[in-house]
């Protein structure tokens, strides 16, 4: 405006109309920018766990406290615990349901149980994305992925590693006494694991399987079922157990005996106290996953909402876990 009022003669009426217009125009673009933007409403994802008891379980809602409990503008975590009920955790999926969050990580405490809650969030329009266990396939109850380990191979892994460790501790031994021990039944982990377990001992003549027996995941449970097995059975070569709670419990039973070391044990998950014993040599094994595919379930789902297409699955990684290479893990903090 200044050059062209330099280099021009104006009249006065038309070099007053001409600034009356530029002040009319600076207010309005002022009165614009003063507008306040809109800010696009947080999406809120609810998070089901059938319990925090066991430790991974716990390890999970940590992580999502840890990653999200500062508070985020665009996303809200509301976190349910069912405290080992599986009425509980349908009873949470309702209640998210009801809330209107818009969409459900879940980590199913059975296979059967929570599919009616399922089936009522997917009427409402409500995705739910399972992570480490699945539910049972269901014409009206949908999930729209999966996120987690692949636990048959977890179990196959783990009795393969067993197989491997009995060769190296007993080899002139023409067949091997080995006990099992299951997690919590009807879970997809149990399940999968244990069939793992089945397809390398059928393949094997060298196993000689004493028994399966529940320990429910717990390290209270093992110790107990270990304390009778050594009672009951004169001689024990290894322990295949699908946690590594079970395998601390074992632990713990042959330290009290005075065996710790003498029966090979081998666990799954990949915990840090068991990376620790497997360092001492109390335990001899397991496989890692890690409880971060939690983050990863929250991420998928997200993603989803916002209008990304999603595979069925999402397998993450699994590691064997050995004396030779629990030092690095433990070192580099790749373990949990």
């Amino acid at each position: 405006m200044k050059s062209i009022f330099l280099k021009s003669i104006l009249s006065a009426g038309l070099l007053l109309a001409l600034l009356l217009a530029g002040l009319a125009a600076g207010c309005q673009r002022r009165a614009v920018s003063q507008e306040p933007e809109e800010t696009p409403a947080a999406r809120v994802i609810g998070v089901s766990l059938p319990t925090t008891q066991l430790v991974y379980r716990r390890a999970m809602k940590e992580l999502v406290e840890q990653t999200y409990g500062g508070g985020d503008a665009q996303l809200e975590i509301r976190i349910y615990d069912a405290d080992g009920s599986t009425e509980q955790q349908s009873q949470d999926i309702l209640k998210m349901v009801d809330s209107q969050v818009d969409g459900i990580v879940l980590v199913p405490g059975s296979t059967e149980d929570c599919l009616p809650a399922v089936e009522y969030a997917n009427e409402k329009g409500v995705p739910v994305i399972t992570v480490d266990n699945r539910i049972s396939d269901s014409a009206s109850a949908h999930v729209i992925s999966y996120v987690g380990a692949d636990h048959y191979q977890m179990g196959r892994t783990a009795m393969e590693l067993l197989l491997e460790i009995l060769e190296q501790s007993f080899p002139d031994k023409e067949q091997w006494n080995v006990l099992q021990l299951s997690g919590i039944p009807d879970t997809s982990g149990t399940i999968d694991r244990g069939q793992g377990i089945a397809d390398v001992l059928e393949s094997s003549q060298r196993i000689c399987l004493l028994g399966t027996f529940d320990g429910e995941f717990t390290v209270e449970n093992a110790r107990s079922v270990m304390e009778d097995c050594l009672r009951i059975y004169p001689e024990i070569d290894g322990v295949i157990c699908q946690n590594d709670n079970m395998a601390e419990g074992c632990y713990q039973a042959l330290e009290a005996a005075g065996m710790a070391g003498k029966i090979v044990v081998v666990g799954m998950d990949g915990q840090s106290t068991t990376l620790e014993l497997i360092q001492q040599g109390g335990i001899h094994g397991t496989v890692l996953q890690h409880p971060s595919m939690i983050l990863d379930g929250i991420t998928l789902l997200y993603q989803y909402l916002d209008g990304q297409a999603l595979e069925p699955n999402y397998y993450t990684p699994i590691t064997p876990v050995t004396r030779e290479n629990a030092a690095y893990f433990l070192e580099n903090d790749l373990s949990w």
